[in-house]
């Protein structure tokens, strides 16, 4: 009889985390890529290998909860929580605290594409606060988002670190075949708190989607940027408090399980107004094919003209990706 009697008790304990819906979800990327870049051998990558426990509950009041935890295994081969959040929705639209896409990371990247390579580099940040206004208009959201001064729990940089808080709005209209966007963010740049480099940055993009054909064109701009070596293929040297333009044209066609596709990036430094000059220059190319349950295997090449001194560099891809 006591054994019943506690199984009952911690019954009655556990039972509201079984009212939840839970599912599980994730996905495995490797890739293997070769590159002509000096000093640059042939490497096979992750892709930010993940699991993503997700957990929904409607409650009583009419509003509805989801709890998203995410392990992630990053390119660097580090275990962490990017985008883990709770959000609750209602009538009052859908408030998203975490690791949550920021208003600008939450539309747009329309011409980003291809399955490696490529990817457009003015898409916006994560951030700890993310509120969705309701519906008010047809087919538009309207989307803010902000993240305090101090050394937030979103996963990603650049507020996760103390002093780089930052807001930033966005607006998107969608209906049929036709999808625009624009959105704005800023931010501190510079992890002292006592030194301003408050970046202004925007993007705003159009895309037209119907049947087999995609078509797609973004532009951007940024103020008081930081750009790490990483952003480019090419050009190897991180650029600090600078002013430059992004631009991204995108296309694809699908057959069947096959689509093929391309990207165009362009980042242009222009801190110096009479002498603007190409830090990115990217052409990607790539093909993908569906195996069918979430798998789904792709080349790429991508040549990149925006290096110095002749240091154009040419890579090509293989992968695979299963999606559960």
């Amino acid at each position: 009889m006591k054994k019943i009697i506690a199984l009952a008790v911690a019954s009655a304990f556990v039972a509201p985390a079984f009212a939840a819906d839970v599912s599980v979800s994730g996905a495995i990327t490797y890739n293997y890529i070769s590159s002509d870049a000096a000093a640059t051998g042939d490497k096979v990558e992750s892709d930010d290998n993940k699991v993503v426990f997700t957990a929904t509950e409607e409650l009583a009041n009419g509003m509805s909860v989801k709890g998203n935890f995410n392990l992630v295994d990053d390119t660097t081969g580090g275990l962490d929580n990017q985008g883990t959040s709770l959000t609750l929705s209602g009538e009052f639209g859908k408030l998203a605290l975490g690791d949550v896409s920021g208003a600008l990371d939450a539309t747009g990247d329309y011409t980003d594409v291809s399955p490696v390579f490529g990817g457009y580099r003015m898409d916006g940040d994560d951030m700890a606060i993310s509120y969705t206004l309701p519906a008010l208009i047809p087919n538009v959201t309207v989307v803010g988002s902000v993240s305090p001064d101090g050394a937030n729990f979103a996963g990603d940089d650049p507020f996760n670190t103390e002093g780089e808080g930052g807001s930033s709005v966005s607006v998107t209209y969608s209906a049929g075949a036709f999808s625009v966007y624009y959105g704005t963010e800023t931010y501190d740049e510079d992890v002292q708190p006592a030194v301003a480099q408050v970046a202004d940055t925007d993007s705003m993009g159009v895309k037209y989607s119907s049947g087999p054909i995609m078509v797609a064109f973004e532009t951007g701009s940024g103020k008081n940027m930081d750009l790490s070596a990483g952003t480019f293929p090419a050009h190897a040297t991180a650029l600090t408090d600078v002013d430059v333009d992004f631009t991204g044209v995108a296309g694809t066609y699908s057959m069947g399980d096959t689509k093929i596709g391309f990207e165009m990036q362009k980042i242009e430094d222009k801190t110096t107004p009479t002498s603007v000059t190409n830090r990115l220059d990217e052409t990607t190319l790539f093909v993908t094919q569906s195996l069918g349950g979430g798998v789904s295997v792709y080349a790429a090449t991508s040549s990149d003209e925006g290096g110095e001194d002749d240091t154009d560099v040419t890579r090509n891809a293989v992968g695979i990706s299963f999606a559960f």
